[in-house]
């Protein structure tokens, strides 16, 4: 059993970035790795938020094609991924020890602006603004954005602008590619030390998304590396072929993060109601499939509201005790099975420590974060709106609970005075009582 400790999360050096200068350096790379992953942490919340928001959850097996629920359901899980896939590079290239997911520097805090990222659509080249906000048609639109390839609109050769002249990267993909070709000049010129040994300390199993597809991959040379970054930016951004006229092979094939953002904008997937296309009775915008949460809740605004406050705060440590999760699964190897006996027999058995935290952090993600959020969504906090998760930064240790599952107790306990549905055989309290201990 791990104590809490009142001592401030060190914070993580954050460099900033020279886009028109190129990756020449093996500090240059790690600090774009740290960067990409704290761009994979900031689009999760931005996508869960508007999937929780959506009323027709219990239709979605209905919903034409995917469906809206699933695809922004599957498309988070893909940037989990994602962000294990960045740090997975970081440990290949001997930096893993410089992040970490729980810091208050490495949390996002919304509303922001997209890191090192102008939009080439915009005439003025204005950053890309990530807020949590309803599902709606508008919103959508910046999820698109946010994955928007340069070619992307069609374009005049010569009019995305130069990462030299802008200060900042004009695509998610030409961020990963400027890293690729950092990884293949720093290989070829053998500045790069591969951290063989610790290589099974990267996320390699444990990824399961029904409504998405990819895998982990354990990196540990360069063409590992161009794998992993290959697929990030093809689930991203995709190629550069027409996206309008992409056709997948069901099971084979699926389509890039950016096209299913279209597809959503453009109502070729449907919510499970009426009817799910282009003629629809009911779209995203219409007020009956989609909760009125507020934009961009903040825990300090609702202290006046304690069912609202508890609820918020229960998601928050929740929330970031799933990056706790994740950091401590990173010190841990899998090669570390043991033989353990059994409580009360004389019997043995397999212990691993890495996949019962790779366990929780799945179990955390769907049994704990979701109906915490469900309940947010559909309490009021005004005469007009619903609160919702603000997936903020939550300092343990501060209450005098012995370990941080101790605190989620205390606090889950609180959440169930204003919201009974928490506690109950199989309920929020039960699923935090079978969190590990970290």
């Amino acid at each position: 059993m791990t104590a809490t400790t009142t001592t401030a999360v060190p914070a993580q050096t954050i460099r900033p970035l020279l886009p028109g200068k190129g990756i020449t350096t093996v500090r240059e790379l790690a600090d774009h790795l740290h960067v990409a992953a704290q761009v994979e942490l900031s689009t999760i919340p931005l996508f869960l938020y508007s999937a929780y928001s959506l009323k027709t959850q219990g239709h979605s097996q209905w919903a034409a094609q995917r469906g809206v629920l699933r695809t922004l359901i599957g498309v988070s899980i893909e940037e989990m991924l994602h962000l294990a896939l960045v740090r997975n590079l970081m440990v290949a290239i001997g930096h893993g020890d410089e992040i970490k997911f729980y810091d208050p520097k490495f949390v996002p805090v919304f509303p922001s602006d997209m890191l090192n990222r102008n939009d080439p659509a915009d005439p003025d080249g204005a950053r890309i603004r990530l807020e949590l906000k309803a599902l709606s048609t508008a919103h959508v639109r910046t999820f698109r954005r946010v994955e928007q390839p340069d070619r992307i609109p069609p374009r005049a050769a010569g009019a995305v602008p130069d990462p030299a002249e802008v200060g900042q990267y004009t695509s998610l993909g030409a961020f990963y590619r400027a890293i690729e070709k950092g990884f293949a000049k720093l290989n070829k010129e053998k500045k790069i030390s591969w951290d063989l040994a610790n290589v099974r300390k990267q996320y390699h199993r444990g990824f399961w998304n029904e409504f998405g597809s990819g895998t982990p991959i354990r990196v540990y040379d360069y063409k590992t590396a161009k794998a992993a970054l290959e697929l990030i930016i093809e689930q991203g951004e995709g190629s550069t072929k027409e996206h309008e006229r992409i056709q997948i092979r069901p099971g084979i094939e699926d389509y890039t993060h950016y096209e299913k953002f279209r597809r959503i904008e453009k109502e070729i997937e449907g919510i499970g109601a009426g009817d799910a296309t282009s003629k629809n009775e009911i779209s995203i915008n219409d007020p009956r499939v989609v909760w009125p949460v507020v934009d961009n809740p903040r825990l300090k605004k609702y202290k006046s509201l304690p069912n609202v406050h508890a609820l918020m705060e229960l998601f928050n440590a929740c929330y970031c005790y799933t990056l706790c999760l994740l950091d401590e699964l990173y010190q841990n190897t899998t090669k570390d099975e043991r033989e353990e006996t059994i409580p009360g027999t004389e019997r043995t058995e397999l212990f691993s420590r890495r996949y019962e935290l790779e366990r929780n952090g799945i179990a955390a993600m769907q049994g704990i974060l979701y109906p915490i959020a469900q309940a947010l969504v559909t309490t009021p906090v005004d005469m007009k709106h619903t609160a919702g998760p603000s997936f903020e930064f939550y300092r343990f240790g501060e209450r005098g609970a012995e370990t941080k599952k101790d605190e989620l107790v205390r606090l889950c306990e609180t959440a169930i005075g204003y919201h009974p549905k928490l506690g109950g055989d199989d309920g929020v309290r039960r699923q935090i009582s079978l969190l590990t201990e970290i």
